[in-house]
């Protein structure tokens, strides 16, 4: 969903779905779609660095602030809203969410590849997470 990168490929190569932080859960039916009639055999799953869905709740504030100065909210309807959706699209950490959000997929449409990968945002980077050297005590994961 980042507005900050633009994807360089070529015409007619990919379906692309943009969501915050990588989270595919309500996007499912354009997945589904994009495989079933689009003939779709691989996912790249791809989160970022930086990403606004980490710590929603630091965001608050900003959230309901720009609601009401921009789209004429009330503050106390922004801040139902925030508090009823960020739950829902609170991610964590970036690499541990979209590991599991490759497995979820995985699980739901077991003939298609997914892979994870990261974009940093720091050096402009796209890496693959390396799945088979993660530690479960560690908090950090591998990208390669």
């Amino acid at each position: 969903m980042d507005n900050r990168k633009h994807l360089h490929i070529p015409d007619n190569f990919a379906f692309i779905i943009r969501t915050g932080g990588a989270n595919l859960r309500y996007s499912e039916f354009k997945v589904s779609y994009a495989i079933a009639v689009g003939g779709v055999g691989a996912i790249a799953l791809i989160g970022h660095t930086q990403c606004g869905m980490v710590n929603l709740i630091a965001r608050k504030q900003q959230f309901v602030q720009g609601l009401v100065e921009r789209a004429g909210w009330q503050p106390e309807s922004a801040e139902e809203h925030f508090h009823h959706f960020a739950p829902t699209f609170e991610i964590g950490n970036e690499i541990d969410f979209v590991l599991s959000e490759a497995k979820r997929l995985r699980l739901r449409y077991p003939k298609i590849l997914v892979a994870p990968m990261v974009y940093r945002v720091e050096d402009n980077f796209l890496y693959l997470v390396d799945e088979t050297n993660l530690l479960p005590e560690s908090p950090e994961r591998e990208i390669s």
